[in-house]
């Protein structure tokens, strides 16, 4: 078994060596052999930058590119806030990070703290009460608490926090919200 072993690694040794020795010109395909089109079609990828790349998600996603930094202590003592706390944001993948939620007199907000800059947070979400669906508690965890917003007519989506007064926040929350039209 061990002599079929060193039989076959010296051979493929032999054969990479080969390729590294080998002129890759003539290996090299040119525009002469290259074959045609998938199914007649020009080719559809490219490197160059597009405005096409914006709409589709990935880095240049609106939600990055209109990253709002604030000064949290100023926002907190605004006219129309309401109240803030002081919770943590659970993200899916299960990091935790410090954030306040903001409310004010139309909407709520999730300000996330900057650790480099600590007067300082970035705005991750702001909706109005009226797009809150659902804000749930778990039974074994009271203080994790659930946020369904509706973003579009289809489709929902959900934050949730950990939040040591829970009970007081909702119940605040949840006064803010407009009744049914």
């Amino acid at each position: 078994m061990s002599s079929v072993m060193k039989v076959t690694s010296s051979s493929v040794r032999n054969k990479l060596g080969s390729l590294w020795t080998e002129d890759l010109s003539e290996r090299h395909v040119t525009t002469a052999t290259k074959s045609k089109p998938y199914r007649g079609m020009e080719n559809v990828f490219s490197i160059a930058d597009d405005e096409e790349d914006e709409l589709v998600g990935g880095a240049s996603s609106s939600e990055e590119s209109e990253r709002e930094i604030i000064n949290v202590k100023l926002w907190q003592s605004k006219a129309d806030t309401i109240s803030s706390h002081s919770v943590e944001e659970i993200t899916p993948d299960g990091k935790m990070f410090t954030c306040v939620l903001l409310l004010t007199d139309t909407h709520l907000y999730n300000i996330r703290h900057l650790p480099d800059r600590p007067p300082m947070g970035v705005i991750k979400f702001r909706y109005s009460y009226a797009n809150i669906a659902r804000i749930t508690a778990k039974k074994k965890h009271p203080d994790v608490i659930t946020f369904k917003f509706i973003k579009s007519e289809t489709e929902l989506t959900a934050y949730r926090f950990l939040i040591p007064q829970s009970k007081v926040v909702t119940a605040q929350i949840t006064s803010l919200i407009p009744p049914d039209q």
